[in-house]
């Protein structure tokens, strides 16, 4: 298995973090206000520039409100898994 950097941790995680957002037809700017932080920091999650704390992974994990732990798996494989990324 292929290490990932930290940069491409980011990435991946960026990614499925904006993926799933969309499929919970929510906008930058609601996913924010029920996190609790601005709607910049939401993009720069989403394209790897920021890290989220543990606090903020959890409220996301809340407000996204997962409906297996299947899906929880989903979400973590593909935000860990090695692909090619575009930057934003």
């Amino acid at each position: 298995m292929e290490k990932l950097s930290e940069d491409e941790i980011r990435k991946n995680f960026g990614k499925a973090f904006r993926k799933l957002r969309i499929s919970r037809n929510l906008t930058q700017e609601e996913l924010s206000e029920e996190i609790g932080v601005t709607r910049e920091w939401v993009s720069k999650v989403e394209c790897g520039k920021s890290n989220l704390s543990c606090h903020d992974l959890v409220i996301f994990m809340i407000v996204i409100e997962f409906e297996t732990i299947e899906e929880v798996k989903s979400f973590l494989k593909e935000a860990t898994t090695y692909v090619p990324l575009n930057t934003c």
